[in-house]
């Protein structure tokens, strides 16, 4: 486990925050990532990559209700405020958990531009920043199209993002289910950072599809080695095993 990682840097972790804010972020990141660990083995790849500080914008897949979990265990040394659907709320523990992390939630009746706000303040201050830019779960574990609230948080902020591809989630605890299972590996790979600059220079589609293609290899990356891990036997065959259809 990486609790003492980077700890000690306040200032640079999340600037602006109190210290109490913070103490309690790296206590729910170790309940957590213990939590993972035990039941599901999870998995982290190139947890290195995270910047130690400075304005950054996670992107990640949304495949279940534990993914802010999952994204807390790989950026666990940055944190960062989410935003999320509402329906992330629906199931309460999770909900007061994400919301004691600062997390903003969205309603598609409300819009997105209260969140934008939030974001735009958040990587103004050096602060670290969570997106789904699918803007809901994946009813069949693939990368859904990205919206684009993104495009515009990059073009305002010109922070650099950071691409994250979970798996096994999905079949841990599909929309379908009320519960989670309490068994079923997962893993979750990050990418290389992005320069704004270089997201920018592309056309507002390609700049989607880019990173859309970018969080999906690194889905890919995590199930297979959840495959190899497990012999083959999990994740389970399906459509997730082949890459996401481009849109």
């Amino acid at each position: 486990m990486r609790i003492l990682g980077g700890r000690f840097r306040i200032k640079d972790r999340a600037p602006g925050r109190s210290v109490l804010s913070l103490f309690w972020w790296d206590l729910a990141s170790f309940v957590c990532e213990l939590y993972m660990r035990l039941f599901h083995r999870i998995r982290v790849v190139r947890f290195s990559r995270t910047p130690a500080s400075g304005p950054v914008i996670f992107v990640s897949n949304h495949q279940s209700y534990f993914d802010p979990v999952i994204n807390n265990v790989q950026t666990s040394q940055r944190p960062y405020t989410g935003i999320a659907g509402a329906h992330l709320t629906k199931f309460k523990p999770f909900g007061l958990l994400l919301k004691s992390w600062g997390t903003v939630f969205v309603s598609a009746a409300a819009g997105d531009k209260g969140a934008l706000k939030i974001a735009l303040n958040e990587l103004q201050n050096g602060r670290a920043v969570l997106i789904y830019p699918e803007g809901s779960r994946s009813p069949d574990g693939l990368v859904q199209p990205f919206e684009k609230g993104l495009l515009l948080l990059i073009r305002r902020s010109r922070a650099p993002v950071l691409p994250i591809g979970i798996e096994g989630a999905f079949d841990v605890w599909p929309k379908d289910r009320t519960f989670p299972r309490l068994s079923g590996g997962i893993a979750s790979a990050s990418g290389e950072l992005i320069p704004s600059e270089e997201l920018l220079a592309l056309e507002p589609a390609e700049l989607l599809e880019r990173l859309r293609g970018e969080v999906d290899t690194l889905r890919l990356e995590a199930r297979r080695i959840l495959r190899e891990r497990s012999g083959g036997r999990w994740p389970p065959p399906g459509p997730a095993d082949e890459p996401s259809p481009a849109t």
